[in-house]
């Protein structure tokens, strides 16, 4: 009775013994441009699905009108335009890292034994030693790609952010002719031949703290860069890239880089109005 035991307790320990004696393979990290690139297809593919979901809301409502209906389908398209561009730059980037060698292969050997013990060793240097040499290529090709996909990123996400603040402002316009229809509340402030509503005991063509006709403080403080001494850089509420869907994001990243004071200030300029007028989800 004793000796199938001790069969079976043999056959246990054979079969554990190649657990034993093998490394486990060292998990591979991806380079931190190929992450970014994989971040950024996410966040492309929530901001397109956003914009479907608010434009296929629009269509099922049956209340906004065929202009309405068409900025947000320009919007959507441009943001689509984008979410293709990362999907390239991602297969290509991982395409270049898949022919790069994986570093934990060279653990996989068994590690038992003397002559093992110092196989692997000499693999380990050999192997380390056309690994930099071939890091540094992998960095040098990855930089490539990420470089011209950010110029052709730029103007997709340029084109996104008009396109974005057209359908903001057509759903606004929309909204407001649907409010002006209706009948106002009684106490509400009377309209001028403009349309515009006067503040009581004010001058109707004049708002405190502008010293411009119909312009607000807060208006005359934007003309001058967002507050920001004309740079155009965001002083206030979009100082934080929390809030950035894929569109903020590419214009803010070409902004940071960008060196031409004028063009730096016409990005942030375009990111701050786009963050503004684009409907939060």
């Amino acid at each position: 009775m004793k000796l199938p035991k001790l069969i079976m307790g043999g056959l246990i320990l054979l079969a554990l013994c190649p657990l034993v004696s093998a490394a486990p393979p060292s998990p591979v990290i991806s380079p931190p441009e190929l992450q970014k690139a994989r971040e950024d297809l996410r966040l492309s593919q929530e901001t397109r699905d956003r914009i479907a979901g608010e434009a296929a809301a629009l269509k099922a409502s049956g209340k906004a009108s065929a202009e309405v209906v068409a900025a947000y389908e320009t919007y959507l398209a441009r943001v689509q335009e984008m979410v293709v561009e990362n999907q390239n730059l991602v297969a290509r980037m991982e395409s270049a890292f898949s022919a790069h060698p994986n570093p934990s292969l060279a653990a996989t050997a068994p590690a038992s034994g003397a002559d093992n013990a110092d196989r692997i060793k000499t693999l380990d240097r050999q192997f380390n030693e056309s690994l930099a040499a071939f890091d540094e290529m992998l960095l040098r090709e990855l930089r490539i790609l990420q470089a011209a996909s950010a110029k052709r990123m730029k103007g997709l996400a340029e084109a996104a952010a008009q396109a974005g603040r057209q359908a903001g402002e057509k759903g606004r316009e929309a909204a407001g002719e649907k409010g002006s229809s209706a009948e106002a509340p009684e106490g509400s402030a009377p309209e001028t031949a403009k349309g515009e509503k006067t503040r009581t005991g004010g001058d109707p063509a004049k708002t405190p703290g502008s010293g411009k006709p119909g312009e607000t403080a807060g208006a005359s403080q934007e003309a001058g860069g967002r507050g920001s001494g004309g740079t155009g850089v965001p002083s206030g509420a979009y100082t934080s890239s929390a809030d950035d869907d894929i569109v903020a994001r590419q214009l803010r990243e070409a902004a940071e880089k960008e060196t031409d004071p004028e063009l730096k200030a016409k990005l942030w300029k375009e990111y701050e109005e786009y963050q503004k007028s684009r409907v939060k989800p």
